[in-house]
């Protein structure tokens, strides 16, 4: 039988997933900013703003339901039980593979075209929208459940925005 995120049971939890998400977002915000302080291309450097603006967007979105299931105490101590080891595991998976830190501070200047830059956003966009997708499928919230679908949806539209560009270069 194949295992999957889900059969983790109580050790994850939609607050975890939620801080996972927080820390995704706000990497890729930091990138699409240096994206676009990279590029002279006004019309490159507004969907990198925009995509930024968006990332922003999403990182208030998820800091704003963390906060309302913490202090709403919508879970009890069976519906998330915060393991240590589950959240590096987590963290582990999503931070090497979607916006790592290393690609804003050491890979983004190494890519000097745009096409670089949208080839990498669209791996990362294509890595979010998995992890948002598993995300959703293990949240026990139904709220919860809606915001990683929604975001989900999102990040498609960006994978289809970056495809656009790359195509037309």
């Amino acid at each position: 039988m194949e295992k999957n995120a889900c059969d983790m049971g109580n050790l994850f939890s939609d607050l975890e997933g939620l801080r996972i998400a927080i820390d995704m977002e706000a990497r890729g915000r930091d990138f699409y900013k240096k994206a676009a302080a990279q590029t002279d291309n006004e019309e490159h450097k507004a969907l990198f703003m925009l995509l930024m603006n968006e990332e922003t967007t999403h990182y208030d979105q998820f800091t704003q339901l963390y906060n309302k299931i913490k202090e709403d105490k919508l879970f009890d101590s069976n519906d998330y039980l915060f393991d240590q080891e589950t959240s590096k595991y987590l963290t582990v998976l999503a931070e090497p593979h979607i916006f790592p830190k290393d690609k804003v501070e050491i890979a983004l200047p190494e890519l000097k075209t745009v096409a670089k830059i949208l080839r990498a956003a669209i791996q990362d966009e294509k890595d979010s929208i998995l992890f948002y997708d598993a995300l959703a499928k293990c949240a026990k919230f139904e709220e919860t459940r809606k915001v990683f679908n929604l975001l989900k949806a999102e990040e498609q539209t960006h994978v289809v925005k970056l495809r656009e560009i790359l195509e037309s270069l």
